[in-house]
């Protein structure tokens, strides 16, 4: 979970990066984003040094970036979405931040 102060200071950043306000739903899309760059970069924190790339996110998404529905299968539900050759920008600015991911979580 991101910390109150933590979107606010993401959002604060988009809100600068977009030159106008993010309106009523801000908080709201600054919070998806950051979980959505926690997941991709298999994270539990935003280090301060990461929040633009996040803030950058938050405008694609809040933009409708992410790809259109490439193909759709019924049984087992499956969704292809067509993000193109280097897949999501945004996201793609998150790489640095980047880390591997960890199998299980006890010791071994």
């Amino acid at each position: 979970m991101v910390s109150a102060d933590k979107v606010a200071a993401i959002r604060a950043k988009a809100e600068v990066l977009a030159g106008r306000s993010l309106g009523d739903n801000g908080d709201a899309l600054t919070e998806m984003a950051a979980q959505r760059a926690c997941a991709w970069c298999c994270r539990d924190d935003i280090p301060e040094d990461m929040e633009q790339a996040v803030a950058a996110l938050v405008l694609a998404m809040e933009g409708g970036e992410g790809g259109t529905v490439k193909s759709l299968t019924r049984g087992d539900t499956s969704v292809t979405y067509d993000v193109g050759d280097s897949g999501s920008p945004a996201l793609a600015g998150l790489a640095p931040w980047r880390r591997l991911g960890r199998i299980g979580g006890g010791s071994v």
